[in-house]
């Protein structure tokens, strides 16, 4: 159930949304600099540096920006001093990401067990007590599976850096990594997409409810999926049976959005499309390999495109919903009546959408293509978009603070 009154102060949430174009620029500059055998490794040091500034600066600033905001209206959960501890976490999540990348790119140990100290204590404490939150709460969310899958991917984290480091847990790298890679693009980032799914879509789509036996327990069985493949890795087929249960409840929701002309209906369309294809295409990730005159390509052409075809056109979608509701809902809780700011469509027009949506599609579209024949190409992607995002959110924020002088 929707309560508005339990909104955290609008400041905390934009905090984590107004920081992700940023990384999102800083990798794009740092990418310029990789030369062709660094885009093919998916182990090289720069890669696995840029990967983790995308996953954890981009993806993960709007993750967890969403995941407070929605735990606080949905179930009450807020701290005594949101802002406080809100901006702890941040702090937290941007030095640990900086510390992170430093250390993969340089191979240095010591800035890899500082990253995993910072990164486990934020994320995983913050996994942590809002579990126990929400558990208090009564309120049976299915963010809950997608919070075990944060605090899962923040300690597979810290082991694999134990690992490097002292050779403890007796456990094969590989083994760990790809448990580490599951939790946190399964687990955590679909599990969360999902699960604020069940909420978004209805609410700004002016589309029916979810199923509720879909509603209880799609989110369990996704976590529960996910975790069989950490034990087993043949089990990665069973990871396509929650993700199309999903995919075409949505387009049967989306078939059914009053709003029909709305571009995020078909940001939702696309991005749990490819969502899904991902999902499908694991499994047979060797033979995928050898379609290619370099093997070692497919992981990371596959990585980016679980990234700019699905991820990136939902985020656009959420933001574009999110940011202007959180924007008006403030200004409506001190502008009791009248005022110049209306409808939400001041804050964020349709027509900034329109442009992101076309951005976001033509990312997704032409990303395979790129990657292979002009792989230059996809930074100055990445520019754009960042630009474009961070312009819409400041320029929001500019109407509302204009709308209280008006």
């Amino acid at each position: 159930m929707f309560q508005p009154e339990f909104s955290l102060p609008v400041a905390l949430p934009l905090r984590f949304f107004r920081t992700a174009p940023i990384w999102l620029a800083l990798v794009a500059i740092l990418a310029f600099s990789l030369d062709e055998s660094d885009w093919q490794q998916r182990f090289s040091p720069s890669m696995l540096a840029i990967t983790h500034l995308l996953m954890l600066g981009f993806v993960g600033n709007i993750m967890i920006g969403a995941l407070l905001q929605v735990s606080a209206v949905l179930a009450g959960v807020r701290a005594k001093n949101p802002l406080f501890w809100g901006s702890l976490l941040w702090l937290a999540l941007q030095s640990g990401t900086v510390l992170l990348a430093v250390g993969l790119w340089q191979m240095q140990l010591i800035w890899l067990q500082g990253a995993a100290f910072i990164l486990f204590a934020s994320l995983g404490g913050l996994a942590l007590w809002l579990l126990i939150a929400l558990w208090r709460s009564g309120v049976a969310t299915p963010l809950r599976w997608a919070i075990v899958g944060l605090g899962l991917t923040a300690l597979s984290g810290m082991l694999l850096v134990s690992l490097l480091s002292t050779g403890w847990p007796a456990i094969a790298l590989h083994d760990l990594l790809r448990a580490h890679i599951a939790l946190g693009s399964m687990g955590w980032i679909v599990g969360l997409i999902v699960a604020v799914a069940f909420t978004v879509v209805p609410m700004f789509l002016v589309a029916p409810a979810w199923p509720s036996r879909l509603n209880r327990y799609l989110s369990l069985a996704l976590l529960a999926t996910v975790l069989a493949v950490v034990l087993d890795a043949r089990l990665l087929i069973l990871l396509t049976l929650p993700v199309l249960s999903w995919f075409l409840t949505l387009l049967k929701l989306l078939k059914q959005s009053q709003r029909r002309a709305d571009p995020a209906r078909y940001l939702w369309g696309w991005g749990g499309f490819n969502l899904l294809l991902v999902t499908v295409l694991i499994p047979w990730i060797d033979e995928c390999a050898t379609l290619l005159s370099t093997p070692s390509q497919a992981p990371v052409m596959l990585a980016g495109y679980f990234l700019f075809a699905g991820v990136i056109p939902i985020i656009t979608a959420m933001l574009a919903k999110i940011i202007p509701f959180l924007l008006w809902m403030e200004y409506r809780l001190q502008v009791k009546s009248g005022g110049s700011l209306r409808h939400m469509g001041q804050l964020f027009p349709e027509r900034w959408l329109k442009k992101l949506a076309y951005l976001s599609l033509a990312m997704g579209i032409s990303f395979l293509a790129l990657y292979l024949l002009a792989f230059k190409a996809i930074p100055v992607f990445m520019l754009i978009y960042a630009a474009s995002l961070s312009y819409c959110l400041e320029k929001a924020l500019r109407v509302q603070k204009k709308a209280y002088f008006s």
